[in-house]
């Protein structure tokens, strides 16, 4: 898998870690996350909590809160 230089870590490259089993281990630990999007280039990165069954990452939120809105949307969460 290739990865977009726009999720590349850049500080200290040698740290980044893009299997998928070091993530999933990550977000297996993490009592919450932060989600981070922009709307009409305003960006916002919102905290709440997660949970990862199998392939499906789950998030917590309000069907009416601008966040889940966004991503139910079609939009991207993550740009270059």
């Amino acid at each position: 898998m290739t990865i977009p230089d726009h999720l590349r870590v850049r500080r200290e490259p040698q740290r980044g870690r893009y299997d998928r089993e070091t993530i999933d281990a990550i977000l297996d630990e993490a009592l919450y996350c932060h989600l981070a999007f922009d709307v009409d280039g305003q960006p916002y990165a919102i905290p709440t909590l997660h949970a990862r069954v199998g392939d499906t990452l789950y998030v917590h939120g309000s069907a009416a809160s601008r966040m889940l809105r966004h991503v139910s949307s079609g939009s991207a969460c993550a740009r270059p």
